[in-house]
């Protein structure tokens, strides 16, 4: 797949080609890698975010936790 950007800001273009440089890739090795790294990271919070509403939906389908201090003083008395 082939796409064209425009209009990247210079502070931006600079720090890629910095990069690039410093890890001996071409300027569009470096672009890629950098979309995908954001791409895995977006996908992995995705994924915390359906977990975190499973969680949550799970949470408020237990019972109401009763307080456990009475159970706990009775197993002490045995």
């Amino acid at each position: 797949m082939n796409i064209t950007v425009k209009n990247i800001p210079d502070s931006v273009y600079r720090v890629m080609k910095r990069e690039a440089k410093r890890k001996r890739r071409s300027l569009n090795a470096e672009i890629i890698q950098a979309l995908e790294t954001e791409a895995a990271e977006a996908e992995q919070r995705r994924q915390f975010s359906n977990l975190r509403r499973e969680l949550d939906r799970f949470a408020a389908s237990l019972p109401p936790l009763d307080d456990s201090v009475p159970l706990i003083r009775a197993d002490r008395g045995r």
